[in-house]
């Protein structure tokens, strides 16, 4: 008897099939994980659970509460797949279609917070490590599932620390099936205007930083107009004023105002000197206010990275895309990604690769779409026989 081919084998394969990967993303879906509300270890062990009855070896790492699941199988690693198990908040719940954590499947989708950033990926991990595993091809996959991602916490390095390296990685952010080589950095920039306190009804004795506030915001349309450098796959680099907090009662003119900024990056570009330009801009275009400018730390910075197109790990993504007869697609991922501690930190060649599209990350009404989930794991667990054996 003659072993199916792996190109044979994925598309009809239990393990990869559009119901198996509509279920695992539902039943993420199901368990929240929202990053400050729902911490990640309820949704690791039940990945854990997914991975040990195959026969992988599993270490939690990291905090008891918020731990990272790291997984490998075999002593000689080969590829990498890594994703996050952290979501964002549902801030406008009343509004969505379907409850946000019922993991609802409907119209071809499976609906929910983190269906597409990144549940649906994670199903697509854990789907493809079984489908490895029953065809004896698992021998040199290692898994990464961290923790804190969205908030630039270290998940994916304690799980670099803890050992779980391999030579090449895929991170299976939602990318529309697109090919990422390459991904913006950014860090939010907190920018305090100060003021002095006093009562609204004699706003004369007092000093209101909200005055300043006009400016500032001028200031920052110009650097955005003047941005300097443009990157092939990611463009130009871009300041997107988000928050704006100032005072405690109405009826007080306030201390402080507090302004975030999200600061886009193109590789090449340093968090230092993009703070030196800014302060120098503001201390030229916003007179007579005490501006204080740095980094709101826990936020995390997310460093620019990229890798060469002509990179092995390219060449074996593509064919594995051009075999299920789609076209091959590279481009930059516009948002940051714990890619950026594979490639700098750990020289892992790697690229970004995941079904969902970003229209649908940190969106109402998130969801991904079924026939993704199930091309997204046929492409990833063609690419990972081949990195594996080599074939």
């Amino acid at each position: 008897m003659t072993t199916p081919s792996p190109k044979a084998s994925v598309s009809g394969a239990a393990e990869l099939s559009p119901n198996r990967l509509a279920s695992l993303t539902s039943s993420f879906v199901s368990i929240p994980s929202v990053n400050g509300e729902h911490p990640e270890r309820d949704l690791a062990v039940a990945i854990e659970t997914e991975l040990t009855a195959v026969g992988y070896q599993t270490e939690l790492v990291g905090g008891q509460d918020r731990p990272s699941l790291g997984a490998r199988m075999g002593e000689h690693p080969r590829v990498l797949l890594n994703g996050h198990t952290d979501t964002v908040p549902v801030d406008d719940a009343p509004h969505w279609r379907f409850d946000p954590f019922a993991g609802v499947v409907d119209s071809g989708a499976v609906h929910g917070r983190g269906a597409c950033d990144m549940k649906g990926g994670l199903a697509v991990q854990v789907a493809v490590a079984q489908w490895l595993a029953v065809h004896g091809l698992a021998d040199g996959l290692v898994l990464h599932f961290a923790m804190g991602e969205e908030r630039g916490e270290p998940g994916t390095e304690d799980l670099i620390d803890a050992g779980f390296v391999a030579p090449m990685g895929v991170v299976l952010e939602p990318t529309d099936l697109h090919l990422g080589v390459a991904q913006r950095g950014m860090f939010t920039m907190r920018i305090t205007i100060g003021g002095r306190a006093g009562h609204a009804s004699r706003p004369e004795l007092a000093h209101n930083p909200i005055d300043a506030l006009p400016a500032l915001l001028s200031v920052l349309e110009q650097l955005q107009k003047q941005a300097t450098g443009t990157h092939r796959l990611l463009g130009s680099p871009q300041w997107t004023p988000t928050m704006i907090h100032s005072g405690v009662i109405p009826s007080m003119v306030p201390g402080s105002c507090e302004v975030h900024v999200d600061r886009r990056m193109i590789p090449g570009e340093s968090v230092d000197e993009i703070l030196t330009t800014v302060g120098s801009a503001i201390s030229r275009g916003v007179l007579d206010a005490d501006i204080e400018v740095s980094v709101a730390e826990e936020e995390g910075i997310y460093d620019a990275a990229e890798i060469d197109q002509t990179s092995t790990i390219v060449g074996y993504m593509t064919s594995a895309i051009e075999s299920q007869g789609e076209a091959v697609r590279i481009f930059g991922t516009p948002y940051s990604s714990d890619i950026r501690h594979l490639i700098n930190s750990a020289g892992i060649e790697s690229v970004t690769y995941g079904p969902g599209r970003a229209s649908e990350m940190h969106a109402r009404n998130e969801h991904v779409q079924i026939v993704d989930l199930a091309l997204a794991a046929r492409v990833v667990a063609l690419f990972c026989s081949r990195a594996i054996t080599g074939g």
